[in-house]
């Protein structure tokens, strides 16, 4: 996708045309308007103005919420619909696509919410009707609650305003929430995941501000792509998404796509995404067959550019997104059938992705960039990058973007979630996906996973201590499944979101995030006595006496109490074969046994 550049007539033209339509009476104008964008409204004053809107077009737009925060605020949604269709029945009953907007997700990054009660202020107040007629629109303006209203002026240090203080980037017991979009360890995720599962909306749009670099552009986006992005999802961003951007471009708003550099301290070595983490928003919508798109406004623009370019933005996808709205469904619709198919009792053989990365070959942009220069860093005792605001500075960057399959494995026709793991059926419920419960024991041919000698973080995040290593073991055996186990079946269009969970060496799964870390744990024990009596017996077997010469041999291990201990418990009829056994199989073959409704 590129940007298109338009002439500066042009740009002028549109940019008073805009002028000229934002004068509104004061008590249309918002708190950034208000105070020439020194400030952004508090979550009260928010709320008081999207009441307002709904006030003067009740027909049109339905404030609500989805959920409340950790402290327990209501997570504001507004609806907006030419056919007042207000429940998720509603919605798909009109044949367009659904769009969800989210902004403050980062509640210092303010700007999509104040672009976002701009946007709502054209509709309600019939500027712009036609964003209402072709899309059902969900707006979650702060979805950061509590973090939004955590306000200092020294939350943001690289950002340009507003000067009178913005919110806080985590919510109030530090979770950053662009990292929880699998994991769903906050109740703000958990709602945003259920609002999704119900809705189904079409395509996300998540509102952010960015630094790290110093460039012309004030908007930047970034969106994943085929084949991470089913294909036919991946055409409709193709032919649509540039128009946007070229239009918003044309406007007297300069985009680009996201800029992330490859090297700290030389600019010109490249750029590189990386969204394939299903952590984050741009990694997640994908295993629904959703596209997310990205928003980054650029931190060191002023407030009043950024904002302006984010309202923009916004008008010109709902836009979009409704004159293509037939499309943008089908396209949705027909990824989801070829998930459905692959998963299918009948299918042939395939693969499931289980991490992605990034292609080595790129392609070259160019990048308007500041000029820059090398300086010693008192800091850091190093170099540092040293921008000029304003001095332009074109440089050719290789722009690598493109997912290849880092590791794939054949696709199970569903997952068995053993009974009594309740907190993975507590995703299972909050991610939406189809499950039903087994009536009864059974023996079932299953692929089982062990898991040892677990590699833990020496540092938390998110709150916990990550999984970054193990050792793995797969194998097909009959085993007695209770009754009451999840069976999650591959034919359904979310089942990518299993994946993610449930194979270990995806980078958000259960076993990463120590969901289920309890499993490497031995929880009985065999007394030394006894043990020594097992290996006395054990060593008149020469197999079992030359194995244990073998190991031997290993000074390490000669000399390790307890892995000497390990090597013969696990000889025993004592060991406890549960240890390192994940509580989920994979089902290879189809199967016939009695299920019962779940959820």
């Amino acid at each position: 996708m590129k940007k298109i550049t338009a002439a500066l007539a042009a740009c002028l033209l549109i940019s008073t045309v805009a002028v000229a339509a934002d004068e509104f009476p004061e008590e249309w104008r918002t708190v950034a308007e208000q105070s020439d964008f020194r400030a952004t409204s508090s979550y009260d004053q928010t709320m008081v103005y999207l009441y307002q809107l709904e006030a003067v077009a009740p027909e049109l737009i339905r404030v609500t919420d989805f959920g409340r925060s950790g402290q327990g605020r209501p997570l504001p949604l507004v609806i907006v619909s030419s056919d007042g269709a207000f429940t998720p029945e509603e919605a798909a009953a009109t044949g367009k696509p659904i769009l969800l907007i989210q902004s403050c997700i980062h509640a210092g990054e303010v700007d999509g919410k104040d672009a976002t009660l701009m946007v709502l202020r054209d509709i309600a107040l019939g500027r712009r009707p036609e964003l209402a007629e072709g899309t059902v629109t969900l707006f979650a303006p702060i979805y950061n609650a509590d973090g939004h209203e955590n306000v200092s002026p020294y939350n943001r240090s690289n950002q340009n305003g507003p000067v009178d203080g913005m919110g806080y980037r985590a919510t109030a017991n530090g979770i950053n929430l662009n990292r929880d979009f699998l994991r769903l360890v906050s109740p703000e995720a958990k709602a945003l995941a259920k609002l999704v599962a119900t809705w189904n909306p079409h395509l996300h749009v998540d509102n952010h501000v960015t630094n790290g670099s110093d460039h012309a552009w004030v908007l930047t986006w970034l969106v994943a792509e085929a084949p991470q992005l089913a294909e036919p999802v991946d055409a409709w961003v193709g032919n649509h998404l540039p128009k946007v951007l070229a239009k918003i471009d044309a406007a007297g708003h300069p985009n680009g796509p996201y800029v992330s550099h490859v090297s700290r301290s030389d600019p010109s070595a490249g750029m590189i995404w990386d969204v394939a983490q299903p952590r984050y928003s741009s990694g997640y919508f994908p295993l629904r067959n959703r596209v997310s798109i990205l928003i980054e406004m650029h931190a060191h623009k002023p407030f009043r550019d950024r904002v302006l370019a984010n309202r923009a933005f916004i008008d010109e996808m709902m836009a979009e997104a409704g004159r293509s709205g037939e499309a943008l469904v089908r396209a949705v619709e027909q990824a989801e059938a070829a998930t459905v198919a692959l998963g299918a009792e009948d299918a042939e053989p395939s693969e499931v992705v289980v991490r992605w990365g990034v292609a080595e070959e790129g392609e070259t942009i160019t990048w308007p960039a500041y000029d820059w220069s090398l300086e010693d860093s008192i800091v850091t005792g190093g170099r540092r990058v040293q921008y000029q605001p304003g001095k332009s500075r074109e440089v050719e960057l290789e722009w690598r973007h493109l997912p290849v399959a880092e590791l794939k494995f054949a696709r199970p026709r569903g997952y068995l979630v053993l009974a009594g793991w309740p907190q993975i059926e507590e995703l299972v419920a909050n991610h939406g996906l189809r499950a039903s419960r087994l009536a009864n024991d059974a023996e079932l041919e299953v692929e089982t996973v062990r898991l040892s000698s677990p590699k833990f973080a020496t540092s938390s995040y998110q709150g916990v201590l990550m999984v970054t290593d193990f050792e793995i073991s797969r194998q097909q055996e009959l085993r007695l499944i209770p009754a009451g186990s999840l069976w999650i079946p591959a034919d359904q269009p979310s089942f990518e979101v299993a994946v993610q969970l449930f194979e270990p060496e995806a980078p958000d799964s259960i076993v990463r995030w120590s969901v289920v870390s309890s499993l490497f744990e031995r929880k009985i024990y065999i007394g030394l006595d006894r043990l020594e009596e097992f290996a006395r017996e054990m060593l008149t077997d020469e197999d079992v006496k030359s194995e244990w010469e073998a190991a031997l041999e290993d000074p390490d291990f000669a000399n390790n109490w307890s892995a000497r201990y390990l090597w013969w418990y696990r000889r025993t009829p004592y060991w406890d074969e549960t240890v390192g056994l994940l509580p989920v199989t994979r089902v290879m073959e189809p199967f016939k046994l009695p299920l019962e409704p779940w959820q």
